[in-house]
Parts: structure tokens; sequence; C-alpha cells
């Protein structure tokens, strides 16, 4: 298209530039993520702005870059799942992807409580990652119908022994759950001493106080029953 300028030259219309969705992606595998990275940055409105293979690293990049999408890989040995709200603090509107190599409902229930928008299989394949970083880019939530079908009855099912484990902390004292918070943090009895400023044989009893209101006989088994009722 051609418009004239008031002194006769032609002018050619401006058109803007597309902005590209930047894109991290991180994976374990170095020549997986490094294949992927070229075949992403060969999209015309998408740009891998870096690769990591290391969730320490994910984090520093998304801290020094602006970052849009980031692509993670979903699985217990890479460590990429547990930083995604971490992520998002420090870069507001990020949104996050899952590349998931198994078909593990736990996981994906962990990657959509840290914030993950998007999940795809790897062995879906390129054109369905595409589809779920643009679906995400865009605000909308991408999850294969065969896995949100398993999704939804495991978070009402988790939901609903949440519930069941925090009936018996309501018995607690307020100096037992201080304890019991303590103890889920990993501190040992004279830590929780020195901490709440008592004696060891006071948190020994406070401690033993606890097992028998939750009804378990160990402190593992109460800090179980404290995680399941969402004491972190």
């Amino acid at each position: 298209m051609r418009h004239v300028r008031v002194d006769g030259a032609p002018e050619y219309a401006q058109h803007p530039v597309m902005e590209k969705t930047r894109v991290l992606l991180a994976d374990g595998h170095r020549s997986f993520v490094e294949a992927l990275a070229m075949r992403l940055d060969a999209e015309p409105n998408l740009q891998v702005v870096a690769t990591t293979m290391q969730p320490e690293d994910a984090i520093r990049i998304v801290s020094a870059q602006p970052i849009d999408v980031a692509v993670l890989a979903a699985d217990s040995e890479s460590g990429f799942i547990p930083i995604g709200k971490r992520l998002q603090e420090i870069r507001p509107g990020l949104q996050l992807v899952a590349m998931a190599s198994g078909d593990d409902t736990a996981v994906l229930a962990s990657a959509v409580r840290q914030g993950f928008r998007g999940w795809i299989p790897k062995e879906l394949g390129i054109a369905a990652l595409l589809d779920t970083v643009q679906a995400v880019s865009r605000g909308e939530t991408s999850i294969p119908p065969a896995q949100l079908s398993r999704l939804l009855p495991y978070l009402l099912t988790e939901e609903e022994q949440q519930r069941a484990a925090e009936k018996p902390l309501a018995t607690l004292t307020a100096r037992e759950l201080q304890i019991l918070k303590a103890m889920v943090a990993g501190y040992g009895r004279q830590e929780i001493a020195a901490q709440l400023s008592i004696s060891s044989n006071t948190v020994r009893t406070h401690m033993q106080s606890i097992l028998n209101k939750l009804g378990v006989h160990s402190s593992l088994a109460a800090v179980t029953v404290a995680r399941k009722a969402g004491i972190s």
C-alpha cells in the first residue's frame, strides 16, 4: 500500500513490527533442549531467550531478563516444577508450561498448584507444544483432555484428604501447633526449644501431646498428617 506525501514523493505505509513471545526452555537433557530451541526460534512470533538445564539457572535468567513463557521439564529428577511460584513472583505475568515425559497425575497436580497453565506430554510432538505455548501466551489454560479428566477427581480427593487431616489439628493448642510447624520445617527438639525459649523437656511433652491428639506414634507420622492438612 502506497501513500503520497504533500510534496508529491511516494510514502510507503509503515506496518508495526510483530512482537515476539519471549521463551525460556528448561530441561535436563542438553541435546533435547538445544534442538527444541532451534525449532521454536524458527517460528515467526517466538524467540527463545535462553535455555538451561538447572532450576537455579532458570531463577537467575527470569530475574535478569523479560520472559513471557517458561517451558519447563516436568519430572521428579529435574526439579523445575517446584520453582513455578517463585518464577512468577519474580516475573509477574510469566506463563508456565510443563513438558511431561510421563503421565503422573500427582506431578500434574503439583504443577497446577505451582501456577502452570500449560501441560504437554513430550510424545505429542512439537506441533502440540507450539499450540500450548501460543495458548498460554494468550492467557489460556492448555491441558490435554485425557490428563484433565484424571486431574479433577485427583484434586477433589486431595481436598477431601486435606479436610480430613485438618480435623485433628483443630484440637491442638496454639503452642502445639507452633511446635508442629517447626517439626514440619525439619527442626529437632533442641532447636525448637532454643527458638521458643523453653526447655527441651517441655518440647518433648508438647510433642507427645501432639502425637496423642493426631492419633499417630511418631514425629514422622505427625509431620505427614500436618502436610496433608496443608502445613508446609
